[in-house]
């Protein structure tokens, strides 16, 4: 048996090499068989054999061995396939939108979005998928896991996985869905409960925090250092970017569609650093270039000044008023961190006491008596 890293895994691995196995020992005996009569009876052997018209025991035999055999089969099949719909109650929920070329990954309780997939280990994670209207089919695909399920264009569906060791593992797309399909994969880690929720503390930071005005005119502001955020802009870029644009950011991914940004000239917007998140920001009309509302504001910059090092002309310079303006006008300098959320019956308990009451309870509210 294969290194299992779930339940899931352990169970597909089971009925595949059961399956299997008993397809191999069919396929040699009737192999086997074959010759022994292509042998036996063959054409330059002169003799005559008996007419059979029909022989009841035979019959039964190789009718109900091969159906036991089949439904032993579907049984050793459908326990895989029922263990991967069943989604334990005690889960963890991402979100996951699939588009040509990248995984998007929202973790709606914790309010953040990163470009990879990051679950605290022994933890069942439900997988909701889905991929924008206007893209096309691809298939989610952890092969470690031995899950895959497609992301259809403006439907839902969903997997479930649970990691019994940490470690870093591949995920892919399982459907060809156009030119760079090969190139859209990333990884899914997996972590301790305590590297999990540093991470989410990392995430909300950025997706949060108010962006300041040095961070825009700074590719070095220490905001963007492995201390604080840990941004770094030529990541993103390979991970959403280079699919269209190229590694070298000359348009060679999408040849006549994907400006060349290392010509100022063949910027839509400017090469400023508030017109590139603008257009990170809005995406371009009339263009195949979309908005990328997944990357938080720092995000955004750090890719902004990551992609303006592609030009070899003189760049255009952001002046103070510049970023001021841009502040002012995404409401970057108003970004709050989240709230702690509690459960709706504590909230309950809580509006009652302020209103001087006493809190109900289950039986209360069944009897419609008031505080």
């Amino acid at each position: 048996m294969l290194l299992a890293a779930s339940e899931i895994t352990r169970a597909v691995d089971r009925a595949f090499f059961l399956i299997g196995g008993v397809s191999l020992l069919l396929l040699a005996g009737i192999t086997v068989a074959m010759v022994i009569l292509a042998v036996r009876f063959r054409r330059s052997r002169v003799r005559t054999t008996s007419q059979v018209g029909g022989h009841t025991v035979l019959e039964i035999t190789w009718t109900v061995i091969p159906t036991i055999i089949v439904m032993w089969m579907f049984y050793v099949g459908y326990g895989g396939f029922a263990l991967m719909r069943q989604v334990p109650k005690n889960h963890m929920v991402v979100d996951v939108t699939g588009k040509q070329w990248v995984w998007s990954f929202s973790y709606p309780k914790e309010r953040i979005d990163a470009s990879e997939m990051v679950v605290p280990v022994n933890t069942p994670v439900l997988v909701n998928l889905t991929a924008p209207p206007e893209d096309v089919i691809h298939s989610f695909f952890i092969p470690d896991f031995r899950v895959k399920e497609d992301a259809r264009p403006g439907q839902a569906s969903y997997l479930w996985f649970e990691s019994e060791r940490m470690g870093t593992f591949s995920i892919l797309c399982a459907e060809f869905c156009g030119k760079d399909h090969s190139k859209m994969y990333t990884w899914l880690k997996v972590v301790s409960r305590e590297e999990y929720e540093q991470w989410v503390e990392k995430q909300q930071m950025k997706k949060f925090r108010p962006l300041e005005v040095g961070a825009m005119m700074d590719p070095n502001n220490p905001g963007f250092g492995k201390d604080q955020l840990n941004i770094d802009g030529a990541v993103i870029f390979g991970a959403a970017c280079v699919s269209c644009h190229g590694s070298a950011g000359d348009g060679s991914g999408l040849p006549g569609q994907a400006r060349n940004m290392t010509i100022l000239k063949d910027w839509k917007r400017s090469a400023k650093v508030t017109d590139i998140y603008r257009t990170l920001s809005e995406g371009i009309e009339g263009t195949q270039m979309r908005p990328y509302p997944n990357l938080t504001p720092w995000e955004r910059i750090a890719v902004a000044h990551y992609v303006r090092s592609f030009s070899k002309e003189p760049r255009p310079e952001d002046t103070l008023e510049d970023c001021q303006a841009m502040i002012e006008e995404y409401g970057l300098d108003k970004v709050q961190a989240p709230k702690q959320t509690i459960p709706i019956e504590r909230a309950m308990e809580l509006l009652v006491m302020e209103a001087g009451g006493r809190a109900l309870t289950g039986e209360d509210a069944l009897r419609g008596v008031n505080p």
